[in-house]
């Protein structure tokens, strides 16, 4: 593949990145490329988890030109309008703030606020339950998303569509992203502030106690930090359910099996975010002379890591280009690795499988009429629109609104976890 061939943002690398990738790992498994400024891709799984705990040579820090502004690296190609928090910064700073989000991501801290979400999904479900068609993106996975997101941060819930729609953006690589963007981080920072002054349960009152050095959190990286969490907790989580049930759908089998024995949801869900990477890969910026996968990496150069390319790695994977709701283990790439692996994995695992969980028993039998499915995947591989039929069926809650009467313990820290 020669340099003005590979492009991870065009429709064709959306349409066939499987082979793309297949075929790049046999015979030339250090991708070059000279779009966006130049780049290459690490695509076998050993290479990439290699670059991933090596964060000294392969940087996530956002670069900035001498005069303060920003040269737009990072974690992202092409490069994002807003810096996203610890996902783009080095330790030792990265491992200070990371240290503020990790008390409400533990697994007792997801095992505590279970049945809150599910509450969520019963609300989600609720709301088409007896429609018999639903968009699967916009009326089922986006909200439920949205609400689960907005009550761990204490933002109040009538602001979901609004959030939503703004991630819907990033996503999508929209020309109005920016301002998108730009708009959800005032609005987060007033919400930080006004919360200063009127503290409400969440994660923004447990960022405004914190302290880091001796110093309370300033507004602005409590901001920073909350933003982080709304841009990487809404859009791959509403992928993943998606593509969890058109994967369902297209393999009844599973379907069947998964419903006679909810048991198989935890492996069910991490085989289908190996199978459908609904988070590609995330870039680094090379800082010292490196070797990985036979190539010579100088410092400046950017690399992408492809989690889609690592998690069919047949080294790793066996029969990787087959899926297997019971593959055990099952070291994928969804979440990344390293000292950035994603703070929120073990609650996006938790939200879809409460989620695939509830819906199967509910929903049993459903198809899916009509895919509208993102022509690029730079950040998320991921659907506008997935149409879903069904038998009609009652409700189960007893929400009458539009926002869910939310009950059971919130997911929190523990106490004097905070700080």
């Amino acid at each position: 593949m020669t340099p003005d061939q590979f492009d991870h943002t065009t429709e064709d690398h959306a349409a066939h990145w499987r082979d793309i990738y297949a075929k790049a790992r046999r015979g030339c498994p250090v991708i070059s490329s000279d779009r966006h400024g130049g780049y290459h891709v690490l695509t076998r799984h050993a290479d990439i988890t290699e670059a991933l705990r090596n964060h000294q040579a392969f940087s996530s820090e956002r670069s900035w030109h001498a005069d303060g502004t920003d040269k737009g690296l990072g974690v992202a190609i092409p490069h994002q309008p807003v810096r996203v928090g610890i996902l783009e910064m080095d330790p030792p700073e990265h491992t200070k703030y990371r240290r503020l989000l990790t008390p409400w991501f533990t697994r007792q801290a997801i095992a505590r606020g279970r049945e809150r979400i599910r509450h969520t999904a019963t609300w989600a479900i609720d709301r088409i339950v007896e429609k018999g068609e639903c968009d699967i993106v916009t009326d089922l996975a986006g909200p439920f998303q949205a609400i689960v997101i907005l009550d761990i941060l204490g933002i109040p819930l009538e602001r979901w569509s609004a959030y939503a729609d703004v991630a819907e953006r990033m996503v999508r690589q929209t020309e109005d992203r920016a301002e998108g963007a730009l708009w959800m981080r005032e609005d987060v920072r007033r919400e930080v502030e006004r919360q200063r002054a009127e503290p409400r349960p969440g994660m923004i009152s447990g960022l405004n106690n914190a302290v880091v050095d001796g110093e309370p959190l300033s507004v602005e990286w409590a901001t920073e930090l909350v933003n982080m969490m709304l841009l990487g907790g809404e859009g791959t989580t509403i992928a993943t359910i998606a593509h969890m049930l058109k994967h369902l759908h297209d393999r009844p089998e599973d379907r069947a099996r998964i419903a006679a024995d909810p048991s198989l949801l935890p492996t069910a869900v991490d085989e289908m975010m190996r199978y459908h990477a609904p988070s590609p890969g995330l870039a680094r910026t090379v800082t010292r002379t490196v070797e990985v996968g036979g190539h010579t990496f100088r410092p400046g150069d950017r690399v992408l890591l492809s989690y889609a390319s690592g998690n069919f790695d047949e080294d790793v994977f066996p029969d990787a280009a087959t899926p297997d709701i019971t593959r055990s283990p099952n070291p994928h790439l969804a979440f990344g690795g390293g000292v950035h692996r994603c703070p929120g994995a073990l609650l996006a695992s938790a939200n879809a499988e409460v989620f695939l969980g509830e819906l199967l028993r509910r929903i049993p039998e459903y198809g899916i009429t009509a895919v509208e499915a993102y022509e690029r995947i730079p950040l998320t591989n991921g659907f506008y629109s997935m149409t879903m039929t069904y038998r009609p069926g009652p409700r189960e809650g007893t929400d009458t609104g539009e926002l869910p009467l939310l009950t059971g313990e919130r997911v929190r820290p523990a106490e004097g976890t905070e700080r």
